[in-house]
C-alpha cells in the first residue's frame, strides 16, 4: 500500500485515473490517503482460486475497462492477473515486493507457490521487483535474459529525509529520552519477519555491558500489549519507547544514534533507506536483500541474522561511521532511490 500511494502521489500531474482494490478492509489503514490522493477505492478481490469470487472479479474488470492492471502482492497476485488476462486487459504488471513467500512452507503451499509463479509468467506482460534477490529467488537466473523482467528500486524523497541535528534535543525531550542516551532506533511493523526479538535482546545485552542504551521503536503493532510484554520480558521497559505507527518518522530518525534493523526477510527496506538518508549509523542483519539495499562499503555493519551478541559487539565497538562515510552513504542512496527516475520507469511501463 505504501509504495502504491507514493506512486499515485508522484503522478498527480499526469492524467491517470487510479483505482485501488482490496478485499481486506481490516488491513486498509491507508485507504483514506488513497481517496485524498484522488484514487477510487473498491472492496474487490480475485480471491484465492474461488470460482464464484473469481467470476465476480472478472466482471468487475470488464465493467471498468481498465487499460492496466498492476498487482503488488507477489505470489498472491497470480489469480488477479489470470482474470485480467481473461478479461482482455491490455497491460498486466506483476510486482514482487518481498524476496521470500509471505507464509511458512508446507506441501500445499509449495504447490500454490509453483502454480502462482507459473501463472504470473503466463499472464503478465511485465514482472517487476525492487531487488534482484527477489527475482533470483522466485524465477531463477533465466529472468536476466528476458526484457519483461525489470528491477526498479523504490523511490524515496531525499528532501524529507536528511540530517537535522538542530531538532535532535526537541525529539529526545518529546519522548522522554536523556541527551546522554545511546539511542537505538527501529521502525518496522511488529511481524516475525522484522525479528524484534533480536532487537530487544541486543538492547538488553548492550545495557548489561554497561552501555546507556535506550530503544526508540515505531511501526504498526509496536504499541500493543503483546509487544510491550516482550519488552518487559527482556527487562528494558524503562528504557524503551513503544510508539506504534507514526507519520513523523523523518523526525524520529533525528533522535537515533544507531538504526538497528535485524530482519530475517525483506523486499527492499524503506526504513533502512530513510535512515541512511537521515545520516543515522546503520547496523543490520546480513541477508541478501539488505546487502543489495546498502552500499558495499557499509557491509561491515552487517551481523548474522538472529545474532544479538554480534549485533551488540558492533554497537559497542562503534563501527566507523564518521561524517565522510555517512555523507557517502547518503549520496549513494540519493542516486539509487531517486524517486523521479524510479517512479517514471514504472509509469513508462504502464504506458503513462
Amino acid at each position: 500500500e505504501s509504495y502504491c500511494l507514493r506512486l499515485i502521489n508522484f503522478s498527480k500531474e499526469r492524467k491517470i485515473d487510479w483505482h485501488v482494490t482490496s478485499g481486506n478492509l481490516r488491513n486498509a489503514q491507508l485507504h483514506p490517503e488513497f481517496v485524498k490522493a484522488g484514487a477510487k477505492v473498491y472492496q474487490e478481490s480475485a480471491g484465492r482460486i474461488d470460482i464464484r469470487q473469481g467470476l465476480a472479479f472478472k466482471r468487475f474488470l470488464q465493467q471498468q475497462r481498465f487499460d492496466v492492471v498492476m498487482t503488488l502482492t507477489g505470489l498472491f497476485g497470480a489469480e488477479a492477473l489470470k482474470l485480467a488476462r481473461a478479461a482482455k486487459v491490455p497491460c498486466r504488471i506483476a510486482w514482487h515486493r518481498r524476496s521470500t513467500p509471505a507464509f511458512s512452507p508446507s506441501f500445499s503451499r509449495k504447490l500454490y507457490t509453483r502454480w502462482s509463479l507459473w501463472e504470473l509468467e503466463r499472464s503478465s506482460d511485465w514482472i517487476l521487483s525492487n531487488s534482484e534477490t527477489a527475482l533470483d529467488r522466485f524465477h531463477g537466473s533465466r529472468w536476466r535474459d528476458q526484457t519483461r523482467f525489470r528491477v526498479i528500486p523504490n523511490g524515496v524523497d531525499p528532501e524529507r529525509f536528511q540530517l537535522q541535528p538542530s531538532i535532535r534535543k526537541e525529539v529526545l525531550d518529546a519522548h522522554g529520552l536523556p541527551e546522554s542516551a545511546l539511542v537505538v532506533g527501529h521502525i518496522g511493523r511488529f511481524d516475525p519477519a522484522k525479528d524484534h526479538e533480536t532487537l530487544l535482546r541486543t538492547v538488553r545485552t548492550a545495557r548489561d555491558s554497561g552501555q546507556n542504551a535506550w530503544l526508540l521503536c515505531a511501526g504498526t503493532g509496536t504499541d500493543t500489549m503483546e509487544f510491550r510484554n516482550r519488552v518487559n520480558a527482556q527487562g528494558i521497559a524503562d528504557y524503551t519507547r513503544c510508539l506504534g505507527a507514526r507519520a513523523e518518522v523523518d523526525r524520529l530518525y533525528q533522535a537515533m544514534d544507531v538504526f538497528l534493523f535485524p530482519s530475517v526477510t525483506e523486499g527492499q527496506p524503506n526504513a533502512l533507506i530513510e535512515a541512511m538518508l537521515s545520516g543515522v549509523r546503520i547496523l543490520a542483519s546480513d541477508i541478501p536483500p539488505i546487502r543489495e539495499a546498502m552500499p558495499e562499503f557499509l557491509h561491515g555493519h552487517l551481523f548474522s541474522p538472529g545474532d544479538a551478541e554480534e549485533a551488540t559487539r558492533l554497537l559497542i565497538e562503534n563501527v566507523d561511521s564518521g561524517p565522510d562515510k555517512i555523507a557517502r552513504a547518503r549520496e549513494w542512496a540519493i542516486d539509487r532511490y531517486d524517486p523521479k527516475r524510479n517512479f517514471n520507469a514504472v509509469l513508462e511501463i504502464m504506458g503513462c
